[in-house]
């Protein structure tokens, strides 16, 4: 009986041992990858991969708040993929913010990181875009060592796009001629800071004047005409004077307190005159919101009738890519 109830003991405690969990590695953290890229900027895909960008990337958790943990990593891409060095790895819950910038620079001047946010510079607007593709910030939850899903960037541009279309009023001017001396514009903000995380802009008190001067005018420089309805409705028309193209601007609300004019100098042959006599117009553009990665383009008609000066000013908003859409605006 005794070596019965042992052998019965033995038994259980070789059973109970069966049912004891075993012991599972933890896995190994997955690197933090990046999938890049969407782009609606002038930039594509292929100039973004011929260069790549430069990534920020700060960590939040219980014992950390805003712990940098990439500080304009170079990200590049070959054989298909991106890749930098040396790796970073997820932590297990912990918040992660990323801020890419393209096209990447080794030591950028035009950017200040503060308390984990990254700040991007303007002195100036410049009159390209050849680094202003850029910018855009995401937030990735994590909630495990073994993540493997690879941070998305979809760049946008962080300028608007801006440009002038000008065209003399066929109804009214049927038997005159128009050509385009000069336009300014004038009164935008010139420089500021960009607070990437929270796409913010910050504005200097700066104002900048964009100017076209057309310097070898002949009779053939006659600009297009369209005929212009009471309601200000474009209803036919020709080829435009274009003096400006795109200006790259910085995004801002046109309003009251941030005032953009419009000055157009201009040449004026009436009922097929030999000369031609100096006109000027002026207006102040209506308010509306620039916003980044948007293009607006303004379709001036230039009107005089006895002493008075219209402006019909279409304007046409296209978000790269996307069908153009806007209204009519009448300015007397």
């Amino acid at each position: 009986m005794r070596k019965l109830i042992l052998t019965i003991c033995v038994a259980v405690a070789l059973l109970g041992c069966t049912k004891e969990p075993n012991p599972v590695a933890p896995s190994a953290p997955g690197a933090i990858s990046f999938d890049s890229v969407d782009t609606r900027a002038d930039a594509g895909l292929a100039d973004i991969q011929a260069n790549g960008f430069g990534v920020w990337a700060f960590m939040t958790n219980t014992a950390q708040t805003n712990y940098p943990l990439m500080s304009n990593r170079h990200v590049t891409y070959a054989g298909g993929e991106w890749s930098y060095e040396p790796l970073e790895y997820w932590v297990d819950n912990t918040v992660y913010s990323f801020v890419a910038v393209y096209p990447y620079a080794e030591n950028p001047t035009n950017i200040a990181v503060e308390n984990g946010v990254v700040k991007l510079s303007v002195a100036e607007t410049p009159s390209d875009t050849d680094w202003l593709v850029a910018i855009n910030g995401a937030d990735t939850n994590v909630e495990g060592f073994n993540t493997t899903v690879p941070v998305s960037l979809q760049f946008q541009h962080v300028l608007t796009s801006v440009g002038l279309n000008i065209w003399r009023d066929g109804g009214k001017h049927q038997n005159d001629d128009m050509r385009i001396t000069k336009v300014t514009l004038s009164g935008m903000h010139k420089a500021g800071s960009l607070s990437c995380n929270s796409d913010t802009w910050t504005y200097t008190t700066d104002k900048l004047t964009q100017e076209y001067t057309n310097s070898n005018l002949s009779d053939s420089d006659n600009i297009g005409a369209y005929t212009v309805d009471e309601n200000g409705t474009i209803t036919t028309g020709g080829t435009p004077c274009d003096p400006f193209g795109d200006m790259m601007l910085l995004p801002q609300t046109i309003n009251d307190s941030n005032v953009v004019s419009l000055k157009i100098e201009y040449e004026l042959k009436l009922n097929n005159a030999t000369t031609w006599t100096k006109e000027e117009l002026e207006a102040v553009l209506p308010a509306k919101t620039w916003n980044a990665g948007s293009r607006y383009t303004y379709n001036v008609v230039l009107s005089r009738v006895t002493d008075i000066t219209v402006y019909y000013i279409l304007t046409k908003v296209d978000q790269w890519g996307t069908p153009q859409v806007g209204g009519t605006v009448i300015i007397k």
